[in-house]
């Protein structure tokens, strides 16, 4: 995919656009199924069986190649966009999605501990940015943001999973953005299930109304192709390119992308102290795509 290598930091932003409406299937086939687990675990499943191919390259990477970051990093991506789906279905898309996206300051800490990068002034402005914007759209009266709830610290959880998860593909031996996706969809399903175990977690029975069912047959299709395939695709297609620090805060795009989106199609009240902080999220990735620093500490 040589246009996805030759614009990598577009191809995040345009991943974001994806990401940014994933709640709407998310929550559409979760309500219509009556928070049935099954309908969830098998658009995540049909999605990596769309990729069989790189599916089963994957196994011989593991175990033939012993790339064992490439799976651990599969396995803690997952983690986090389960993690990040259940709190989308749980809990309030606006708070969600700030919570989740404390990810690029992850991001950059795991960069430094795990590959030695080293921390650019412009990073650290970026950083400091996202941090105003998400204190703003909270509340600053509220203080530091902090987990009060269940929902809000699988939130905090998701972002840090996804974070650490980019940061150890650059550990691995080099794979395709089609190998990434297809273990990664693969490993979602058995994380959603292991969340059944939680205390009201998801229900394992099957929706039982047939004009129900079938409509949810289709939205699981359109989940898999339309959202899924291209907002894990083109954002793996990155991540050789990019440094982790620099695809978590591009992905913050997706902050203003889900603010608009629950603004117009939910009851949430989103005012203007939400939009100017979404706007300090995402000044951050401009500043750190646009601004051309050599200082370095």
């Amino acid at each position: 995919m040589l246009i996805f290598n030759k614009f990598p930091n577009l191809t995040v932003i345009v991943s974001c656009f994806f990401w940014g409406s994933y709640w709407i299937p998310l929550r559409y086939i979760d309500s219509d199924s009556n928070g049935s687990l099954w309908p969830i675990f098998f658009s995540f499943l049909l999605l990596s069986l769309l990729l069989l191919k790189p599916l089963v390259k994957t196994f011989y990477v593991i175990f033939y190649e012993r790339n064992y970051f490439f799976f651990l990093g599969c396995l803690f991506a997952a983690t986090g966009i389960t993690f990040y789906s259940e709190s989308l279905l749980r809990g309030e898309i606006a708070k969600v999605v700030v919570l989740f996206y404390l990810c690029p300051i992850w991001g950059t800490i795991f960069a430094k501990i795990l590959l030695g990068n080293k921390l650019t002034l412009k990073r650290l402005l970026s950083i400091i940015l996202g941090i105003i914007g998400l204190e703003i759209m909270v509340g600053i009266e509220k203080g530091i943001i902090f987990p009060t709830s269940v929902v809000e610290w699988i939130a905090l959880s998701a972002g840090l999973s996804w974070a650490l998860g980019m940061t150890l593909f650059h550990l691995a031996k080099s794979t395709s953005g089609f190998e990434k996706t297809a273990l990664t969809a693969l490993i979602i399903p058995f994380v959603f299930l292991a969340l059944c175990l939680v205390p009201d977690g998801r229900t394992l029975e099957m929706p039982n109304q047939l004009i129900s069912v079938n409509v949810i047959y289709l939205w699981m299709i359109l989940f898999a192709v339309v959202w899924l395939l291209p907002s894990i695709l083109l954002t793996y297609f990155s991540v050789e390119i990019l440094d982790p620090g620099r695809i978590n805060i591009l992905l913050a795009f997706e902050v203003a992308v889900g603010f608009i989106s629950a603004s117009l199609l939910t009851n949430e009240i989103i005012g203007p102290r939400e939009y100017l902080g979404a706007l300090f999220v995402v000044s951050a990735c401009f500043v750190d795509v646009l601004i051309k620093s050599k200082i370095k500490y």
